[in-house]
């Protein structure tokens, strides 16, 4: 039986996105060519708590993967074994209690302020308007790479501000989750837009546009790589900008519930997970003292 593609098919119709599916496919193709590895035969359709165990021994010894890397995986594992009991073949009982990571061993990775100073000198050194905004939009906004991407001409809302009522905000109209949220523009992200909307190329609703149309996740990625090698600091995702975000927001005493409300995230908890905790560089700092 081909369960990857059967599992693929239940993740779809239970509507994930396609960057949820693909992500609990993938750690689910690396389990199967684990137990293929270790055991010597095809995967019976069963999940046994030894499995699980050995598995995830072998992420934390073996490959030495970090606490974060091993709890999405462990994740993905229990909801395959989930769609193995309503096919008939798994055993729930057998893969409960199986002891993950802890999430408070997770550390994010973020940079510095004068790392982001480089960045935006490098970014608006170079002229090129869409790049301004795109950068001042995640490292303003804190938006995932995938609802940068979806943004459209429909969802950028910009005004004079005017009271408390009229201001400038994005619209993310399908959040993770399938969530809507509303985000405040600072004033230079709001600039960084209206300079850019004045001469970007209208042939998509899209606002990111490139050569070959609507930017790709993959284009963000590249284009954020390229001014971290001309600013000189370490290369970086989208991903560690919207962390950045977040921590900022923290650190400065925003209330957790509206640091949760601005990175759309499903409950105040995921942000306390992520982002209350002593971070790497506060490790480092606190030993330094000790020279």
């Amino acid at each position: 039986m081909d369960w990857v593609e059967k599992y693929r098919d239940v993740l779809q119709q239970s509507g994930k996105s396609t960057n949820t599916v693909e992500s609990y496919i993938s750690d689910i193709n690396e389990f199967l060519r684990w137990f293929g590895d270790t055991y010597g035969k095809e995967f019976d359709g069963r999940i046994l708590e030894q499995d699980a165990r050995e598995y995830r021994n072998y992420l934390l010894n073996i490959i030495k993967l970090k606490p974060s890397s091993i709890n999405r995986k462990m994740a993905a594992l229990k909801n395959f074994n989930q769609f193995l009991i309503q096919t008939g073949t798994g055993t729930e009982a057998n893969i409960c209690g199986i002891s993950v990571a802890d999430i408070h061993d997770r550390e994010i990775r973020t940079i510095s302020r004068n790392e982001l100073n480089r960045l935006k000198r490098a970014v608006y050194a170079s002229g090129n308007k869409r790049d301004i905004a795109l950068i001042e939009l995640l490292i303003g906004t804190g938006v995932r790479v995938s609802e940068l991407v979806s943004l459209t001409i429909q969802d950028i809302h910009l005004t004079e501000r005017n009271g408390s009522q009229n201001y400038s905000y994005i619209v993310i109209r399908n959040g993770k989750g399938g969530k809507y949220r509303e985000i405040p523009l600072n004033s230079q992200v709001k600039k960084a837009l209206e300079e850019y909307l004045a001469i970007r190329p209208s042939s998509s609703d899209r606002i990111f546009i490139g050569q070959r149309g609507p930017l790709r996740r993959e284009s963000v990625d590249k284009i954020i790589k390229k001014y971290c090698r001309i600013s000189g600091i370490e290369e970086i995702s989208a991903h560690v900008l919207r962390h950045t975000f977040c921590t900022r927001l923290v650190q400065e005493g925003t209330p957790i519930p509206v640091v949760s409300k601005l990175a759309g995230h499903s409950n105040v908890q995921t942000t306390m997970d992520f982002y209350v905790r002593v971070s790497r560089a506060d490790k480092i700092a606190a030993v330094e003292k000790l020279n």
